[in-house]
């Protein structure tokens, strides 16, 4: 399968066939979270594509090598901690462990290493002293800038150097130039590093380029992240690492694209941000996973309740599958497996450049197939043909991870709620509001029935 993966290389515009830089280990980066808040759902949708570029590549018998950042120093961090008069480290503590947690609950694998800015400083003021040493900076009043016009870098990586933005920036050469070192300021208060320019703190794009090279080399296979940062963020964080090197920093530049909400992006800065706490209270975490899977990552998505209820019912199909035809879940290795022609059709649509639509619906397919091919009883069902099943659903859910653990609480925070106030409804024989609460389930997507051994809540179909 390993000749068969492609990725679409932001450099080239194009799709290219993946080769390593060393077939052993394949070496990934990922831009993570600025700690100085909870990341919302348009944030997830960029991490749970790392998670599936990994996934995908481990199916393809490759060894991964992954880091992603946690940038915990930053203006944001320092605004924040000064509106609330806090130590920085309680800020950053809190959201990483936000961060953490959340990416834990969406299933995605950890990382080789997450990584902390404040934990390389050293390593970073080494590296602006490199780039000054070689004449690829400049110092200005204790501030480090980058030459982006020196002759012996390529700067216009993504973006040419007449289509950089002005800004009101005096100290620099060139509008492009961009900042290294920050020189201490008194809103910084005691948030600095002593430096030979000087106490301050190093820029962001030189965070991910000494973390980046450090951890994984000069020369690194598949660099990750958001739309937003391939310019001015990846141009800037290349172009360093390569000043120093000979080697070419990244050869496959892969970026997600933005999650909209009411036709804009969903960011922060904009207040129209969806969290992922807010949404567990409606929808299933693996829902809301799938539904960040089920648009190709380089397709925007705008962000709808119904989706994530469709999401909902796709997983409700692939249960009643599982238990209709009583399949066990697990977690096997696919290393030297003999594939059949669909499982080869869904790999085939993941390995080309990460087709996550196309993968469901071949998957998707091989259920309504079975389905109608197999009598609707698991005791009726060759051994061969259950393999089969069992087979293919377990490929599916080691890559989508949809598929709920059936010791956990399979309702959405607010169904389970909503279901609770209908019983004590009914014990009251409040029969209104008893059909009152059933319509609304039935909104959400949920019948119920009533026995003599109470509720049962059913996802429709």
């Amino acid at each position: 399968m390993k000749n068969n993966l492609k990725f679409h290389n932001s450099i080239s515009g194009k799709k290219e066939t993946f080769k390593p830089i060393d077939n052993s280990q394949v070496l990934l980066y990922g831009c993570g979270p600025t700690v100085y808040d909870s990341p919302h759902l348009g944030n997830f949708r960029t991490f749970v594509f790392y998670d599936l570029t990994i996934r995908v590549l481990e199916l393809n018998d490759f060894s991964v090598k992954s880091i992603i950042n946690i940038t915990d120093i930053d203006d944001k961090i320092i605004s924040r901690a000064n509106s609330e008069k806090i130590a920085i480290n309680e800020i950053t503590d809190k959201y990483e462990s936000v961060f953490i947690e959340q990416w834990n609950k969406l299933k995605n694998q950890p990382p080789t290493q997450f990584i902390r800015a404040t934990d390389n400083i050293t390593k970073m003021i080494s590296f602006i002293g490199h780039l000054l040493d070689e004449n690829f900076a400049y110092v200005v009043n204790r501030s480090v800038y980058f030459d982006s016009r020196n002759p012996k870098i390529n700067y216009e990586k993504f973006v040419s150097v007449e289509e950089v933005n002005e800004d009101q920036n005096s100290e620099k050469k060139y509008q492009s130039d961009f900042a290294l070192w920050k020189a201490w300021k008194k809103e910084d208060k005691e948030i600095f590093w002593d430096s030979p320019w000087g106490q301050g703190r190093p820029a962001w794009h030189t965070e991910c380029a000494v973390i980046a090279s450090n951890y994984l080399g000069n020369s690194i296979d598949i660099h990750c992240g958001g739309i937003d940062l391939k310019f001015p963020h990846h141009q800037n964080e290349s172009v360093q690492v390569e000043a120093l090197s000979e080697d070419i920093f990244t050869k496959y530049w892969l970026h997600s694209e933005h999650l909209l909400f009411e036709d804009d992006k969903m960011s922060k800065s904009l207040g129209n941000i969806l969290s992922i706490q807010s949404l567990e209270k409606e929808f299933s975490i693996e829902s809301i996973r799938l539904f960040l899977m089920s648009s190709h990552y380089r397709s925007k998505i705008s962000f709808n309740r119904n989706l994530l209820i469709e999401s909902q019912k796709m997983i409700s199909k692939i249960e009643r599958f599982i238990d209709n035809f009583n399949l066990r879940l697990s977690s096997p290795s696919f290393k030297n497996y003999d594939f059949t022609n669909q499982e080869i059709d869904f790999i085939n649509a993941l390995n080309d450049d990460l087709n996550t639509p196309k993968a469901l619906g071949v998957f998707f397919n091989f259920l309504n197939e079975f389905n109608k091919k197999n009598i609707s009883s698991s005791n009726n069902l060759h051994n061969s043909e259950r393999y089969k099943a069992e087979s293919f659903v377990n490929l599916f859910n080691s890559i989508f991870q949809c598929l709920s653990d059936s010791s956990s609480n399979p309702f959405p925070e607010n169904v389970q709620k909503l279901l609770e106030s209908r019983e004590l409804a009914r014990n009251k024989k409040n029969w209104e509001l008893s059909d009152q609460i059933r319509e609304k389930l039935s909104e959400l997507g949920w019948n119920v029935e009533d026995s003599s051994q109470g509720q049962k809540l059913i996802r429709k179909k």
